[in-house]
């Protein structure tokens, strides 16, 4: 895909955010956006030559996308959810990998934002293992743990910065990938802190 298709392709999909009005959906995905390509530049050489920047940005963009078909009702509700309703969020990467393939992004997109909740240790949603599971999907696990820790809910309040990275090294090789958060947790926070939208207020 082309720096210009990218484009082309970022402001459609903020363009879809805005059109089901859901500002919090949108800040989150634009933080992970930013967040996922400050950890790609940090990366060593023998990761970024595996990943497409141009379709990783996209892909960290996109990849809640699938939550826009999730009831409201479930997705903002203010109280622990019951088994039903998490198999109900479960299914947002499907939803999300399927509206991709549709409108016809490439298909390692698709297939980064299908398997993002996959953990190392092999109990996320699909099973996937070690590095089964893509590497851009494995970096964006990473990034959407720390925005989801660290944004403003309307239900609850947000974390610190070094409440998030110390969840990090603690899920680190069972949930993520220890090698790439031993990267991300060492990326100074202000660089982390510049990642945060400011066109989107998530009151």
């Amino acid at each position: 895909m082309s720096i210009q298709q990218a484009l082309e392709w970022k402001n459609r999909i903020e363009d879809l955010y805005a059109y089901f009005d859901d500002n919090e959906v949108l800040w989150h995905s634009m933080h992970v956006q930013r967040l996922t390509m400050t950890l790609y530049t940090a990366l060593p050489e023998v990761y970024r030559c595996k990943v497409d920047p141009v379709n990783l940005e996209i892909a960290a963009l996109m990849h809640d996308i699938g939550k826009l078909e999730i009831p409201r009702a479930i997705l903002y509700k203010p109280a622990k959810l019951d088994e039903a309703e998490w198999e109900i969020i479960r299914t947002h990467p499907e939803l999300g990998a399927r509206a991709l393939d549709t409108i016809g992004v490439p298909s390692e997109i698709a297939k980064w934002v299908l398997y993002h909740h996959e953990r190392i240790d092999g109990i996320g949603y699909y099973h996937l293992q070690g590095k089964d599971i893509p590497t851009a999907s494995r970096m964006i696990a990473i990034t959407d743990t720390y925005s989801a820790i660290t944004m403003k809910r309307a239900y609850e309040g947000e974390r610190t910065h070094q409440d998030a990275i110390s969840i990090i090294r603690e899920v680190s090789g069972t949930q993520l990938d220890e090698d790439i958060a031993d990267v991300f947790v060492r990326i100074p926070k202000n660089s982390l802190d510049r990642c945060r939208p400011t066109t989107i207020v998530n009151d």
